[in-house]
């Protein structure tokens, strides 16, 4: 009896044995497939033909704002003294000339006494030139001492040109000089259009001529020193137009020149400093130092190149894809799906350029549309093959 139930349960094990399904392996190697053209309609899958476009790509670069050489300036005097009165405050605007403080010296007044010594000198010189040459044209004088004359009168002459010249630096006028009147005071002016932005003075403080007394700067036509390193070197020259935006306030970008690129590295940065002009927006206040960002556009972006929109590119991993079909090869009311590898070019907010590994052969469509659902159809058709 026992082995008759064995014999039962042996044969209910072969029948169910004989039945088993093979695993189902997935082939990773399959980069094709079919789906019916009813099917793409209801995924809402795009197939878009190639298009040849430029995509604009740019680069971003730091830097800073710097006054113009000519329109930045530091005050200073060409003569000791203590301040007696200051005219202008920070923020104030002053016109080339304008007076910013004046200073009472010691040493103008004493520069003063040599310029009416030596114009007397000078003076007398004069009279006693003209006598002996009078001597030596009556034949009586002797010729010795005209010259000794004459030499000591050109000398006294170049010292008074050289005291009026110093006076006249101070700024004096030849008017006021020629008068007997004595100066206590000199008058420092600005020698820009500008607006003073530093102005570390006092009333009753000694400055010299090594002591900055003012700065002054003219914010109607500025640089801005960008930073450009060696692998961007070749998107920018002279003489280019490029965006600048105050990265640190709400103005407006505006558009900039490359003036000047230096010739070397430097080596804090190791970045080569590219040199922008570029005026103010209107009615706003761009000062030295701000922080500023310059906006280049890639050449190699300025080149009409094979151009999908983003979405029609699949990622994987470090690589990247898209799908094509080609028209010539479809039938029974079924397209077939090709996967290409891809490399990336130039790209914005919305469309990249690229280049195929291999290049395909013939008409063809990109899906420029749901391309991940092409995909996932792809890896389930491809996992149903059968050991």
């Amino acid at each position: 009896m026992k082995n008759f139930y064995f014999l039962i349960l042996l044969s209910i094990l072969f029948a169910c044995g004989g039945n088993k399904p093979t695993a189902i392996t997935p082939d990773e190697n399959t980069t094709a497939v079919e789906i019916a053209d009813s099917s793409l309609a209801l995924m809402d899958v795009q197939l878009t033909p190639p298009e040849i476009k430029l995509v604009e790509s740019s680069i971003y670069l730091s830097g800073k704002v710097m006054a113009m050489p000519n329109f930045r300036a530091s005050v200073s005097t060409d003569i000791a003294g203590k301040v007696n009165k200051i005219m202008v405050r920070e923020g104030t605007y002053v016109r080339k000339g304008q007076g910013l403080m004046t200073l009472r010296s010691m040493e103008v007044i004493e520069l003063q006494n040599q310029f009416f010594e030596a114009r007397a000198q000078q003076d007398f010189l004069r009279l006693e030139y003209t006598r002996q040459e009078e001597l030596i044209k009556s034949k009586i004088g002797a010729l010795v001492d005209f010259q000794t004359t004459e030499s000591k009168l050109r000398a006294a002459e170049s010292k008074v040109n050289a005291l009026e010249a110093k006076l006249m630096l101070l700024g004096f006028t030849r008017e006021f000089i020629n008068n007997p009147q004595v100066a206590t005071d000199v008058v420092i002016v600005a020698p820009i259009d500008g607006y003073i932005f530093k102005l570390p003075v006092q009333i009753g403080m000694l400055a010299t001529t090594d002591e900055t007394l003012a700065e002054i700067v003219n914010n109607k036509e500025l640089m801005a020193d960008v930073f450009v390193y060696d692998k961007d070197l070749d998107n920018i020259s002279e003489g280019q137009t490029v965006e600048i935006d105050f990265i640190t306030h709400s103005y407006p970008s505006v558009v900039g020149t490359v003036a000047h690129i230096s010739r070397a590295i430097d080596p804090a940065t190791k970045a080569v400093t590219v040199h922008v002009k570029f005026n103010a927006p209107p009615d706003k206040l761009v000062l030295p130092d701000m922080s500023v960002r310059c906006v280049v556009v890639k050449r190699e972006s300025l080149k009409p190149r094979l151009t999908v929109p983003l979405a029609a590119i699949l990622h994987e991993e470090d690589h990247h894809f898209v799908y094509l079909t080609f028209p010539a090869q479809n039938k029974n009311k079924e397209t077939n799906l090709q996967k290409y590898r891809v490399s990336l070019g130039n790209q914005n907010e919305k469309l990249v350029q690229i280049a195929f590994a291999n290049e395909p052969t013939g008409e063809y469509r990109i899906v420029t549309k749901n391309v991940m659902i092409v995909e996932n159809e792809r890896k389930k058709k491809s996992g149903m093959v059968m050991e």
